[in-house]
């Protein structure tokens, strides 16, 4: 079976065996189905299974799967319903034991309940086993419906209801039928179920009970036996998104940032140009990589490998994932128009190292300028490897070297007559004018590559390259909008150096090595300030709200650093004594410092005020003011506010941690799987939908008009009036910490702390491309200098662009 049916990307197997497979799949959208594939031997079978599942499209129950689509006249023929998340009976009974009591009651009701529904709307089930009951969230539900035909109608169905309860109460060994009822190993069924039971597994079908006469005599029974039957354990069926995202999260940052180039170079394009699931060999993936690279990447391979989502030789496992999982899809749709044209170059790249790197095997001509363009213009996650960018960078030298050759040649004609002089000249301004195009490519290429982390380098870059020659790729490259506008680099930033930028984005700490300093932001990163820092190790800085003051969490106490008199305060509370992903934040009112470390789950908030702990214990988000608090509970969950208290189990499940409050105090935004939704305190939905994607940390403007979304590499904006996203960027990723959301108080300029202290000034305002973006760049940019010149276009002589 291939990856694709019809319109549903196909996952792991189910069930099957005998006539029928049963497949998780995944539409185009990601919504999560069970396809079944029956076996039709001929038109007699095809006909009966027709006629089910047209009677089984007029369901309607809450115990019954939904059948959602039926497709029976292609090759091969399926039908499509709701996934139902949970065990099967079989695997509860098999891990967990038979059932007794009142749950066997209740299995008993909740299966006939579903098969009167079928029934009463004209279908039958068919195949009623263990496997067609899963026990979900919301308890039993019945699979399969439509599937199997006609099966020997209602009685049949009934006579399987029967098997069912007696596999439930006995399990998988439970022998043969002894006088209806009674089975080796005892009695295990009470009175009335008994009579029951035995009345379904008459054997002349004639003297069955109906679904509606069984769920009847169901119904009249003790309190006790009454309710849903749930699932003995937690439900553990994640979608293969969230099972991929899963793994994601747990990767070192080094391995994420390498995650979209594994995955991408495991997506081809058939023969259709539609996305298909390639292999690679581990050899491929790495090759051209060094020591550091190749050890992420084989982490990956074996985090994913372990997930069961990679095989081996390395291949995408299911192609469903390639629209279950949201962050491949963004990926996919960034990367898919150049899918092709890198699987080329990344091949020719292979066979040119191991072919002993000949000349004759390099991209020339029409190869070379795909390749140049799709590094230009195309590619937004897949990093070029050290192999691929060498080939790229020799196809280029041979270029130049050969239209030196070229000229050579053509001088050397000069002598012979007038003609031929005139043929050389415009054969060297052809070559000349090649080499130019062949530049301007490299130069558009490495100013896309730039753009994510040095935005005004990158549109300097995209100058060069439109000065060099004013083809589609160097106007791609001068003109890509791009909301950020300026970038400050912390110039001592290393890998272990901690960072934090005030709430309105014009401080930024940085703590390395014991040293503490602090810039300017407003005026262009200008230094403030340098001081000596704790004298124990600190793993996490945060400033309060007003800007005045930064804490500095240690391995053991913490410390208050004010802004306006340069003294670091005396050691006060605890600190974070576990490794691993750190942070901290005040309170929105400045009286409470929260700190936490993700890994070991350690936790705690410190009473600035009255100098004691608070929260002991408890998962608290506070409002505006430290007036109202949301403390997280699971059905337990309450709103504090001075005095008082009130329940709020709405809040059960809800993430803590991606949950933040409106400036008005009355409303909070959490960043749930599904998206984010803002809530009024009652939990009601004040919006009518979600905002996507969901990605993490929240943070709204300070008139509560915008909300603004982090995680490690990407920062989206949403105007919360009229539920537009107006800026949607990602960032340079950030080491064991999301990106740092901090907005003027006119709402117009968001800066985002990224990844070694990289901080972005995004400009809200969205303005309008200017008509002339060559002239736009110099008057607020200039050119790029001779230095800025040799370090990124080495191979081309420096000349003026403004």
């Amino acid at each position: 079976m291939t990856d694709r049916l019809g319109g549903y990307w196909l996952g792991a197997r189910l069930d099957g065996g005998g006539q029928v497979v049963v497949r998780e799949a995944y539409d185009e959208s990601g919504a999560r189905h069970a396809l079944g594939v029956p076996w039709l031997p001929d038109a007699d079978a095809r006909a009966r299974l027709a006629a089910s599942a047209e009677a089984a499209e007029h369901v309607r129950s809450l115990s019954v799967a939904k059948l959602t689509a039926v497709c029976l006249d292609g090759e091969p023929p399926y039908l499509v319903s709701e996934y139902i998340e949970g065990p099967t009976l079989r695997q509860v009974v098999e891990r967990h034991g038979p059932y007794a009591g009142d749950d066997l009651y209740r299995l008993a009701a909740a299966t006939a309940t579903a098969l009167a529904a079928v029934h009463e709307a004209g279908a039958v089930h068919g195949a009623l086993t263990p496997e067609k009951v899963v026990l979900g969230g919301e308890g039993p539900r019945l699979v399969g419906l439509g599937l199997a035909g006609d099966g020997g109608g209602p009685p049949a169905d009934v006579h399987a209801w029967g098997r069912l309860l007696v596999f439930a109460a006995y399990g998988p060994d439970a022998g043969r039928l002894d006088g209806g009822v009674r089975l080796d190993g005892g009695e295990r069924f009470e009175r009335p179920l008994r009579g029951l039971v035995a009345a379904a597994l008459r054997p002349d079908p004639e003297r069955r009970p109906s679904a509606r006469q069984l769920l009847m005599s169901l119904l009249d029974v003790p309190q006790s036996q009454q309710g849903r039957l749930l699932p003995p354990e937690p439900i553990d069926d994640p979608p293969l998104g969230a099972r991929a995202e899963a793994v994601y999260a747990a990767l070192s940052p080094a391995e994420q940032d390498l995650v979209p180039d594994v995955f991408l170079r495991l997506v081809g394009l058939d023969a259709e140009g539609a996305d298909a699931v390639v292999s690679a060999g581990r050899d491929e993936l790495v090759a051209g990589r060094g020591p550091d690279e190749v050890a992420a990447i084989d982490g990956v391979l074996a985090a994913y490998g372990e997930a069961g989502l990679i095989g081996e030789p390395p291949a995408i496992t299911h192609g469903a994932l390639l629209r279950a999982w949201p962050r491949l899809r963004e990926w996919l749709d960034g990367e898919r128009a150049g899918l092709a044209v890198h699987r080329e170059l990344a091949e020719a790249a292979r066979r040119w190292e191991a072919g002993g790197r000949r000349e004759s095997q390099l991209f020339q001509g029409e190869p070379l300028d795909r390749a140049l363009a799709w590094a230009a213009g195309a590619r937004r996650r897949v990093t070029l490897s050290a192999g691929e960018q060498t080939f790229l960078d020799e196809g280029l030298a041979n270029t130049r070297r050969r239209a030196r050759r070229r000229r050579t040649v053509m001088a050397a004609l000069l002598s012979a007559a007038m003609a031929a002089v005139l043929l050389a000249l415009w054969q060297r301004g052809v070559a000349d004018e090649r080499l130019d195009e062949t530049m301007a490519r490299v130069a558009a290429s490495r100013a896309e590559a730039l753009r994510v982390a040095d935005p005004v380098t990158a549109r300097k870059l995209g100058l060069a390259a439109w000065s060099l020659a004013p083809i589609p790729e160097s106007r791609r490259a001068l003109a890509a909008h791009d909301p950020a506008v300026e970038v400050f680099a912390d110039p001592h930033a290393g890998p272990r150096t901690l960072h934090a930028i005030t709430a309105d984005g014009a401080t930024l700490a940085a703590l390395d090595e014991g040293t503490l300093r602090l810039y300017d932001l407003n005026a262009g990163g200008r230094p403030l300030a340098t001081t000596g820092g704790p004298a124990q190790s600190v793993r996490a800085m945060a400033w309060s709200p007003d800007g005045r003051t930064l804490a500095l969490v240690g391995v053991d106490r913490s410390y208050l650093y004010d802004l306006r008199t340069g003294i670091l305060g005396r050691p006060f509370g605890r600190g974070l004594g576990t490794p691993g992903e750190q942070s901290a934040w005040f309170s929105p009112g400045g009286g409470l410092l929260f700190a936490a470390a993700r890994q070991s789950g350690e936790r705690w908030a410190w009473d600035l005020r009255a100098g004691r702990a608070a929260y002991v214990g408890e998962y608290a988000v506070i409002g505006p003011g430290d007036r109202v608090a949301l403390v997280f509970d699971g059905k337990d969950s309450q709103i504090r506010r001075p005095g008082r208290a009130s329940p709020a189990p709405w809040l059960d499940r809800m993430p803590w941690e991606y949950t933040t409050f409106a400036p008005d105090g009355v409303r909070v935004a959490i960043a749930e799987e599904t998206g984010i939704q803002i809530y009024g305190l009652d939990g009601v939905p004040t919006h009518n939908s979600r905002y996507r994607p969901s990605p993490g940390h929240l943070r709204f403007s300070w008139d509560g008009r915008l909300l603004v979304s982090t995680d490690s590499d990407r920062v989206r904006v949403w105007r919360l009036d009229h539920g537009t996203r107006i800026a949607d960027r990602q960032v340079p990723a950030a080491a064991d910490r999301h990106a740092q959301a901090a907005i003027s108080a006119d709402g117009r300029w968001l800066r985002v702390l990224a990844g070694r202290g990289t901080v972005l000034t995004i400009d809200l305002a969205a303005p309008s491309a200017p008509a002339r973006p060559e002239s736009w760049v110099c008057e607020r940019y200039g050119p790029l200098s001779a230095a800025e010149w040799r370090r990124h276009l080495p191979e081309v002589p420096y000349q003026e662009t403004c």
